[in-house]
């Protein structure tokens, strides 16, 4: 029996990145057209920041950048952030539009290369919600990262209360694999994390 040295998975991993970049930049179409993700540029902060603005008091429930992201420029800088860390650490950020607005974000905040596993968040403007949207796009997302790139896994962490955040995972298969008390700060309390996980099937 023979085993695929550790170091040439990850290369070819990255390798399948690059190509993706050169590719298209990263941009899916979900297989109904519901949804297109498109890879944040820094000439998109004015527009994704407006979101974020109209959606405050929504996304401050369960998200916890509300208080670092002020102004536009705070956008900017996180966008151009991401984008340098694409090649190198797998960090990447979609931009959810649905009839050519911006209604979100999903993203990798980064990839695991030597376990070939990606940790992925997202958030919906609210009057997104309720339309099939972030399923579209998550699965869009899914497809891409056991299609396109071959990753192994998918991890997702949810604070036990985000009822809406867990039935997205659960309804694309993803399993509670264990948990983090305290996950993070949330404004001042403690927030568990409930950590999901999705296989990739065809991985050996």
């Amino acid at each position: 029996m023979t085993h695929e040295n550790p170091g040439s998975e990850v290369a070819a991993l990255q390798a399948r990145l690059a190509r993706q970049l050169e590719q298209d930049d990263l941009r899916l179409v979900s297989a109904a057209g519901e949804v297109e993700l498109v890879r944040m540029q820094e000439a998109d902060a004015e527009a994704q920041f407006r979101v974020v603005e109209a959606n405050r008091a929504h996304l401050r429930e369960w998200l916890g950048w509300l208080d670092v992201t002020i102004q536009v420029e705070n956008m900017r800088e996180f966008i151009a952030d991401a984008r340098s860390r694409t090649r190198d650490e797998g960090s990447i950020v979609w931009a959810i539009r649905h009839g050519g607005e911006n209604v979100g974000v999903i993203s990798f905040h980064a990839i695991e290369w030597a376990e070939s596993l990606a940790s992925i968040g997202y958030w919906l403007a609210r009057s997104a919600t309720g339309r099939g949207l972030a399923t579209a796009a998550l699965r869009t997302v899914v497809e891409f990262a056991f299609g396109a790139l071959g990753l192994k896994t998918l991890r997702a962490r949810v604070a036990p209360g985000n009822t809406r955040s867990a039935a997205l995972v659960r309804r694309l298969g993803f399993r509670v694999v264990g948990v983090i008390d305290p996950g993070e700060e949330l404004y001042g309390r403690p927030v568990a994390h409930e950590v999901f996980e999705l296989e990739n099937p065809a991985a050996g």
